[in-house]
């Protein structure tokens, strides 16, 4: 028995689609719903059900799947495949890929005729406009998919293997410019307007700055997460962006890595155990309930996590006042940190552990060399260390 739904779509307006129960899955065990999307009204949604129906009925569905379009296994692998068993923000990133570019690539090429030159050259055309990361997403989407097909028979072979991702820099002069991060004497700048002037945000801000943690990771701390006595943050999930449920609100952090305890100064845990005491007695005060507080730390002002365009504005309306005029982003806080333990004496070790990078590796990559505090702390220790003996009447290392 199919049902039918009506949604909306920029482009085209109302459209329908409908859900249908194929059966079982052979492999799982697992019942099978089928979706199929973009009729223009539901009498064209019930047709294409009833001939639906009727193929499962004569058992012409594996016969129908070899023809299926790229298109319609698309939206079947994610919703069947996918939905519900993957994290959230991995389900939209999957979608994206699909929305944004292999549909419109590749909607109206049947799964079966799809050849390993073609799918190719799809993406060598995605290096031409997008990153090789973003391009190696969206490969993996793909990938994914078609694996799914070659297990359920449609295709003997994944077309979209032994694929190649193009380096776009491969034949280009290396112009790439270093992170951005505050300096010290800016970050002061900007934690004194920010205090002054948005402090709504100020502490969300000088976490990030004294601990290095990811935007999410700092949003979806909570109070729980805080070891005020110890000045410990246990860093154990991440924030959901644009999540309005609150028990999808939190997902698991980036990497295994990701999960980690770090320890923070006296004048931060100060400062949180202020915050945590007056949202506590402002929740006393309206009369919140523990059902419906997720009791975060940084909220704004109704329980619920601030946005990441809000964050963005706010961090770039601070900055603009603090006469901070840099390209940077709310994440350029975490480079800061990094700067600030590097320049202050600490190694790449300790800033991995820190950050929660997978490898040493990943951190000397992106720091290494990276300030002139740096560079001159490190050949002062180099010439402290060598200490070269008095040479020729006196000349320190020279000579005549």
């Amino acid at each position: 028995m199919a049902s039918y739904i009506k949604y909306k779509t920029k482009k085209k307006g109302t459209l329908w689609m409908f859900k249908i129960d194929t059966g079982v899955d052979p492999k799982t065990g697992k019942r099978v719903n089928t979706t199929r999307r973009g009729f223009s009204s539901k009498t064209e949604a019930k047709l294409a059900a009833e001939e639906l129906e009727i193929q499962i009925e004569s058992g012409n569905l594996a016969n129908q799947s070899k023809d299926i379009l790229i298109k319609d296994f698309l939206v079947d692998w994610l919703e069947i495949y996918k939905r519900n068993n993957v994290k959230e923000n991995t389900f939209k990133q999957h979608k994206y890929g699909v929305d944004k570019y292999l549909v419109p690539n590749l909607g109206f090429v049947k799964v079966s005729k799809l050849t390993n030159a073609q799918y190719q050259t799809f993406v060598n055309g995605l290096i031409t406009h997008l990153s090789k990361r973003t391009a190696e997403i969206i490969h993996t989407s793909m990938l994914s998919a078609m694996n799914k097909a070659v297990e359920l028979e449609i295709i003997k072979k994944n077309p979209c293997s032994k694929i190649i991702i193009p380096d776009p820099n491969i034949n280009k002069i290396n112009t790439s410019e270093p992170i951005k991060f505050l300096t010290k004497d800016e970050v002061f700048r900007f934690l004194s307007d920010a205090l002054e002037n948005d402090q709504k945000y100020y502490l969300y801000f000088k976490t990030l700055i004294d601990t290095g943690l990811r935007k999410g990771e700092a949003l979806a701390l909570q109070r729980s997460d805080i070891d005020i006595k110890e000045r410990r943050i246990f860093i154990n999930k991440t924030i959901v962006y644009n999540q309005t449920r609150i028990d999808k609100i939190f997902a698991s952090p980036k990497t295994p890595t990701s999960k980690r305890s770090i320890m923070i100064t006296e004048n931060l845990a100060k400062e949180l155990n202020e915050q945590i005491i007056a949202h506590e007695d402002f929740e006393k005060q309206i009369g919140v309930s523990d059902d419906e507080n997720i009791k975060l730390i940084f909220h704004r002002g109704d329980g619920r996590p601030f946005a990441k365009s809000t964050l963005q504005r706010a961090f770039k309306r601070i900055c603009k006042r603090a006469g901070i005029d840099k390209e940077i982003t709310v994440h350029g806080l975490r480079h800061t940190h990094a700067v600030m333990m590097l320049e202050s004496g600490a190694d790449m070790k300790e800033v991995q552990e820190k950050l929660g990078h997978a490898s040493i590796e990943v951190t000397s990559d992106i720091y290494a060399h990276i300030t002139e505090v740096i560079e001159v702390r490190s050949i002062d220790k180099y010439a402290s260390y060598m200490e070269y003996p008095k040479i020729n009447g006196g000349q320190n290392g020279g000579q005549n």
